[in-house]
């Protein structure tokens, strides 16, 4: 009877050491981070998936040195699962960031280098921004920026299935590639990219036309004219300008010396439009010569000559009478010219 008295009584006084020992918290840990991948300026959501995150409260930051953190908006959370959003400033540094997750009672499980913030994604121009439908490769350059995580570029239109491209070539501001326009309808798509963590980004147009074509013989009196089609120079007149899409096309010569003529001419599948232009001679003005009028000279005022004591006084020219004179007149001996602009002659006697 002892030994099974015994043997209760070390079985219940180990139970009660077990029990006595305090029991550790268990430890959260962090299994996935989706998308590991922010970028500057943009909101993004995250999901984190792991262990043991506290179900009454949590919260999720990102953390790097010399930078402020940035905390997230909790949308739902679990012990399993926490899904936040990131609004991250343009202003933050780029690279690689720690994510904290702050439980409950302040304990932390943190994922070191576990969340990158990038530039984000912008697109800033597409060449050719246009091709015909059924060519089968049409190479293309995209230019902007952040782009280096793109994993596929392709056209998108709501009526039609997108059309990825074949990428060549990508760095952080360029993608090289080529489209397959084959059996593509003749509409304007939207040029997107989106990077491997499922960040879209459609900012450009790319216009598939028609592959009918026609062709245009221009020419013109005088010939010599510069000709342009749609604003892209052809040559000069007489010319043939050819693979033109169907549909009309805005047709401008120029010549020096005459006034520019333009039209707009129809193409039609297969067939060649005939142009003949005539051009007008831009008529030209003589200058104007303005007479050159001499001044006029307006002539001193000649004051009277005055008489000293010396001299004797001018003897008047003698007047004429009806009556015959008993006694001739002293003959004149010479005389004197004193001035000619706007006098007389002043005839003087001899003494």
């Amino acid at each position: 009877m002892k030994q099974p008295v015994l043997l209760v009584y070390l079985t219940c006084l180990i139970l009660l050491t077990v029990m006595a020992v305090p029991v550790a918290a268990e430890t959260s840990t962090i299994t996935a981070i989706s998308p590991p991948v922010g970028y500057a300026g943009t909101t993004t959501t995250v999901t984190i998936t792991g262990t043991n995150f506290n179900e009454s409260s949590v919260k999720v930051k990102l953390m790097m040195e010399d930078e402020s953190n940035i905390t997230s908006t909790i949308s739902s959370f679990s012990s399993t699962e926490i899904v936040c959003k990131f609004t991250i400033s343009s202003s933050k540094e780029t690279g690689e960031w720690d994510l904290v997750v702050i439980n409950e009672d302040d304990s932390e499980v943190v994922e070191v280098e576990g969340f990158s913030i990038r530039d984000a994604i912008s697109l800033s121009s597409i060449s050719p921004d246009n091709a015909r439908t059924n060519n089968e490769s049409v190479e293309f350059i995209l230019e902007g920026s952040g782009l280096s995580d793109v994993s596929e570029l392709y056209l998108y239109h709501k009526s039609y299935d997108n059309l990825s491209a074949d990428i060549d070539d990508i760095d952080s501001d360029e993608i090289t590639g080529t489209f397959d326009l084959t059996d593509m309808a003749e509409v304007t798509y939207k040029v997107c990219v989106m990077d491997a963590f499922g960040t879209r980004e459609c900012d450009l147009s790319f216009e598939v036309t028609t592959d009918e074509l026609g062709s245009i013989d221009i020419s013109s009196s005088p010939t010599g004219a510069s000709i342009y089609v749609d604003g892209d120079y052809a040559g000069v007149t007489p010319e043939s300008v050819g693979e033109l899409a169907t549909g009309s096309h805005k047709v401008l010569l120029q010549k020096s010396g005459y006034s520019d003529w333009a039209k707009l001419v129809k193409v039609t599948s297969g067939d060649t439009t005939t142009v003949d232009a005539d051009l007008t001679k831009v008529a030209t003005t003589a200058p104007t010569t303005v007479p050159t009028t001499s001044p006029t000279l307006v002539p001193a005022t000649i004051k009277p000559v005055q008489a000293s004591g010396t001299e004797k006084a001018l003897t008047p020219w003698p007047t004429s009478t009806t009556a015959t004179p008993t006694t001739q007149a002293s003959p004149l001996e010479g005389a004197v010219v004193l001035g000619a602009i706007g006098l007389g002659l002043v005839a003087v006697r001899k003494p």
